[in-house]
């Protein structure tokens, strides 16, 4: 993989990067200074293991950006939850068995939250791999292995584009299989986030139709000549992949159950922050867009999203494509004046 690709999150990174002594930027929890000793910050992952039927006992292991790792035991339903040093993006990989019966998976996270570990993954980062001229690593252990390396001269937005590319691309391949085995009317469960039982409905029942080996080969190749030396199967025939598929038109959904705790809608949302000459960007995939200003200023987005502390907007616009306000942050005796700039794109 070489160079590839919330709300409150990228405040958050700014004001750090500004002021490390605010406070206001603990997502969740505030600690007393008092003992001396710094606290190291985590992050919680959940989500399920499963090839169609659930990994049970499998070991997953999390790497963030730095290099730092940690690892837990898959239950006996393919679920887990593990609290990682916070560092994203993370990488996943989950290992069960040995010798030719080993079965090993890997998956990516560009924040805390649900994330899932299935073949389908797997085959997407590996698709993320393919690069328009050179390419440092040939094979996702090589990825893993270099993950820290690798963040060094990609940011977390290119990898997030690659991603996204990659696991729309798996959709499209696997269209007709996905539109016979659940209701695909709302759009398509992305195949990283959206939640789901081993319990051979929803996306589970794609994956018990989906068998995938040679996934921890090496791949050659650049652009479209890229090609892995990968086996697919698909309800019991052979499957030739596209690694060039057109996936216009391919609306991802996060939630097809309209959680209304998980943002879902057909625009990517680029939120630029700016503290005193210090920036921080991230891009949130498959959102809704608000209607006017009246609705943005007084969304979630602008409201809800903001770091902790006594805050003001001290103004607050929209153009039906861009938005943008302007804010102070008053914590722990520090007053922080910033800026930030909501960028509405079609997903």
């Amino acid at each position: 993989m070489n160079k590839i690709t919330l709300k409150r999150t990228a405040i958050c990174s700014a004001l750090l990067s500004t002021f490390i002594m605010i406070g206001g930027c603990n997502d969740d929890n505030s600690s007393s200074s008092n003992s001396g000793q710094q606290q190291t910050a985590t992050e919680t992952l959940t989500g399920t293991v499963a090839t169609g039927k659930a990994l049970s006992g499998a070991n997953l292991e999390v790497i963030n950006k730095n290099g730092m790792t940690k690892s837990v035991v898959v239950d006996g339903n393919g679920k887990f939850s593990i609290a990682v040093e916070k560092g994203a993006p993370y990488l996943l990989k989950v290992t069960k068995g040995e010798g030719e019966s080993q079965t090993i998976l890997y998956s990516y996270a560009s924040t805390a939250g649900n994330v899932n570990v299935t073949q389908l993954t797997t085959q997407a980062i590996l698709a993320a791999n393919k690069a328009d001229e050179t390419r440092d690593y040939d094979s996702l252990a090589e990825i893993y292995a270099n993950w820290a390396q690798l963040l060094k001269v990609s940011t977390i937005d290119e990898i997030n584009a690659a991603i996204d590319k990659a696991a729309k691309e798996v959709v499209a391949n696997l269209k007709t299989v996905f539109d016979a085995s659940i209701d695909t009317s709302k759009g398509y469960p992305s195949i990283f986030k959206t939640t789901f039982n081993a319990d051979s409905t929803g996306l589970d029942k794609v994956l018990d139709q989906v068998k995938i080996n040679g996934l921890n080969s090496k791949c050659t190749g650049i652009g479209s000549t890229y090609q892995c030396d990968v086996q697919y199967t698909v309800n019991g025939q052979n499957f030739v992949w596209n690694y060039n598929i057109d996936t216009t038109g391919l609306n991802v959904v996060v939630d097809l159950g309209n959680n209304p705790n998980i943002p879902s809608g057909n625009y990517n949302l680029k939120v630029t922050t700016s503290v005193m000459g210090q920036g921080a960007t991230v891009t949130i995939p498959n959102i809704p867009k608000p209607a006017n200003q009246n609705e943005f200023c007084a969304s979630d987005d602008v409201t809800a999203q903001l770091p902790d502390g006594q805050f003001k907007i001290n103004s607050c616009s929209f153009n039906g494509a861009v938005g943008s306000i302007n804010a102070t942050i008053n914590t722990n005796g520090f007053s922080v004046t910033y800026d930030v700039k909501y960028e509405y794109t079609p997903a």
